[in-house]
């Protein structure tokens, strides 16, 4: 963080305001940071769920054969103004790969091109990004059993190998994640296991698992990039689960990277089960739910985040069973053990808001680029609770000096007899948008409606303010 930034930073604390400035929203490259570092910098996030994971078909006509439209920049933007400061992009790679040049999953161009543009949406914005490997669990790709053992190491290392490639300039706001629920699909056990009494079916399949872990990461750091061999990983367990990542055969992989502590845990947490996705007779959220989340939590924290160990809950939400009132409470408490717990949230958007039996996860109506009514609800609930985004927590500062600051259609105008020295303009969830020196900014037509805080630094003082744009 360069100086001047810091000093806007000091200086917005000591006068109790709640918008955030960081080296990341300061649009600098990160470096250099380890797992634990980057899960603080991380925030809130969401899932673009049902789109560049459908596996339902090949070519570029996948993106929308779940019934999603095609992934804009407005989309991405809709998010980051929601407050979210991570998207997690599920991509199944698949049926997008074919043999080629003595490689038995080579990427469609086309495909890699496609993700590679829907990323940058993201990093036009300075969030950070999930990419995974997501719906490839299956008997074509990789199958975490011994008798597709050989395929499996085969896939993982070739798609990763041409992940790593494509994203080799991309600083540690990527973030890879090298598999998505990792189970063995259509058995007993695809979804649950004793962790007290694993079988031999699960514990060969845990082992595998830990050997894909480790040949993701290898062909992630080999590729030579210097942002690849420092990356942040997120790693799962058997599918997914706490389970799947405290049992007594799971091991994270080790690094060969160079840099320290660059692996992460991937968990997904929908709990209660039964309320969060399977049982439509589920609908109240009773305060005998609210331990069995916060020994969720404090289970990660002891067993992992104490020892140095990061987590993400890449995937969580709660599926609208026409009860709002019960969702609302739902993440008042399971967002609040996310901030009490430091283990930060990707919530799970797949764009269905129709009670459908366990999976309405919609919030972004992604073809109006406006919220659902429950949804925003849902979401202004997770920011406030977070304590993210709060325009009301944004306290007009003033010099004993007369100045005056407004947008005049897609200009910013300052007017002051005072010499203005410095100019900085950020959106309420803390972006830095521009720097300058004058007083008159032109060519904003860019910005979108809403309220900004500018920051005015004057011989005789300094001035933060909230101004509105109401043209575009």
């Amino acid at each position: 963080m360069n100086k001047l930034i810091k000093t806007i930073t000091v200086l917005a604390l000591s006068l109790g305001i709640t918008f955030n400035v960081s080296a990341q929203t300061a649009k600098e490259t990160i470096t250099g940071k380890t797992a634990p570092e980057i899960v603080k910098l991380m925030g809130t996030g969401w899932n673009l769920g049902n789109t560049l994971d459908a596996n339902s078909r090949p070519g570029l006509d996948a993106e929308i054969s779940w019934k999603n439209p095609k992934t804009t920049q407005e989309m991405i933007d809709a998010v980051k103004e929601a407050g979210f400061n991570t998207v997690r992009i599920p991509v199944s790679w698949g049926t997008h790969t074919d043999y080629s040049n003595d490689m038995d999953f080579k990427i469609d161009e086309q495909w890699l091109a496609r993700v590679k543009e829907v990323v940058d949406y993201c990093f036009n914005n300075n969030l950070f990004v999930i990419l995974n490997i997501h719906h490839d669990t299956n008997k074509d790709y990789y199958y975490p059993s011994e008798a597709y053992r050989e395929q499996s190491e085969t896939y993982i290392k070739e798609v990763w190998n041409q992940i790593a490639a494509t994203f080799s300039d991309y600083d540690q706001h990527l973030i890879f994640e090298t598999l998505n629920e990792p189970r063995l699909t259509g058995t007993n056990y695809e979804w649950w296991f004793d962790i007290n009494n694993i079988t031999s079916e699960v514990k060969s399949s845990i082992e595998i698992i830990n050997n894909l872990n480790q040949i993701a990461v290898d062909a992630i750091r080999d590729n030579g990039s210097d942002y690849n061999k420092e990356r942040m990983i997120m790693c799962p367990g058997y599918c997914a689960s706490m389970d799947g990542c405290r049992n007594k055969y799971f091991k994270l992989p080790s690094d060969k990277g160079g840099a320290t502590n660059r692996i992460a845990i991937s968990v997904h947490a929908y709990a209660p089960y039964e309320l969060c996705l399977g049982d439509l007779s589920v609908t109240k959220f009773e305060n005998s739910m609210k331990s069995g989340i916060e020994w969720h939590f404090s289970t990660l924290k002891n067993e992992f985040v104490k020892n140095d160990i990061a987590v993400v809950i890449g995937e969580t939400s709660i599926s609208n069973k026409n009860n709002l009132e019960d969702r609302l409470k739902w993440v008042e408490c399971f967002y609040g053990n996310s901030k009490k717990y430091g283990i930060p949230c990707v919530l799970w958007d797949n764009n269905i808001y129709a009670n459908n039996g366990g999976e309405a996860h919609g919030y972004l109506n992604r073809k109006e680029l406006t919220w659902y009514a429950d949804g925003k609800e849902v979401v202004n609930k997770i920011m406030n609770t977070l304590g993210i985004g709060d325009s009301t927590g944004v306290n007009d500062i003033e010099a004993e000096i007369d100045i005056n600051i407004a947008f005049n259609d897609n200009e910013l105008n300052i007017t002051s007899t005072e010499l203005v020295e410095y100019v900085a303009l950020f959106d309420l969830t803390g972006n830095l948008i521009l720097e300058s020196t004058e007083k008159r900014i032109s060519n904003l037509g860019y910005l979108k409606k809403g309220i900004y805080i500018v920051y005015v630094d004057t011989k005789k003082g300094k001035v933060i303010k909230k101004v509105i744009k109401t043209s575009l």
